[in-house]
């Protein structure tokens, strides 16, 4: 019986968001929540992984009370438990604090055999986070990965390594990337939305976690962003080079023999 967690976050719709142009950041006023679409790929691989040992499933987000629902989601697919990390003092977390509280998060609910989280965030697509909840920890770490499976006492996973296929066996417990695309996430169920409703989810603030404000939050993050600038789309607005730009480059070309 496998302790599982699933380390998933609430993003805007890529398709929603834009730039206010004014104060230069992420316009998200208008956009639709989602889940994190690598992380719905972590929790298949989480499902299919309790499906063929058995275990149980505790899907684990940081955020505003809003997140429950993309909890109630990953439980209308199969997670057994939610839990939400929500609190004052963990708003405007970089990827270092954010991986420290859910970590910490991680340990205050007793530790797990295995955490999965998506490749990145479509919010940032640092990657950052599962390798900061292992190093945090002290797990095994896999990043990057297409196929888990477990095999006596160990997890057999198979990692994208730009163009290449890595196979690698890495011990409990341990921290396990899903790579987007990775499989075919189920749908949720009706039934299954019917119990997480019913179920609840559980809330974990920092009264029950007591971590040091100053490394938490905003005031925990070592890297602010300050400033945003929009870039023109190259297809839509193609750059015109100066024509003495044009004119060296058919000089260059003459030189070579490449043209007449």
């Amino acid at each position: 019986m496998l302790k599982i967690a699933v380390m998933i976050k609430q993003v805007p719709d890529s398709q929603d968001i834009s730039i206010d142009p004014v104060t230069k950041t992420l316009n998200r006023s208008m956009a639709r929540n989602i889940v994190n679409p690598p992380d719905v790929n972590a929790v298949e691989a989480a499902l299919q992984l309790k499906d063929k040992n058995g275990g149980e499933i505790t899907v684990i987000t940081m955020g505003p009370p809003m997140a429950d629902s993309a909890l109630l989601e990953c439980m209308g697919r199969g997670a057994d438990y939610g839990v939400l990390i929500t609190d004052r003092f963990f708003a405007g977390a970089d990827t270092w604090p954010t991986s420290f509280t859910l970590a910490s998060t991680a340990d205050y609910l007793g530790g797990f055999d295995v955490i999965f989280c998506g490749e990145e965030t479509t919010d940032s697509s640092t990657g950052h986070v599962g390798p900061g909840i292992a190093e945090f920890l002290g797990y095994e770490q896999a990043t990057y990965v297409n196929r888990v499976e477990y095999k006596d006492g160990f997890f057999i996973v198979e990692r994208d390594i730009e163009g290449a296929t890595e196979t690698v066996k890495i011990g409990k417990p341990a921290v396990i990337t899903i790579t987007l695309n990775a499989n075919t996430p189920r749908n949720p169920t009706l039934k299954k939305k019917i119990d997480a409703y019913k179920r609840g989810i559980r809330i974990v603030t920092n009264k029950e976690l007591n971590l040091d404000p100053a490394c938490i939050g905003l005031k925990g993050s070592p890297t602010i962003v300050k400033d945003m600038k929009t870039v023109p789309d190259p297809v839509k607005n193609p750059a015109k080079p100066p024509i003495e730009e044009l004119d060296k480059v058919v000089s260059v070309l003459i030189e070579k023999g490449v043209i007449k």
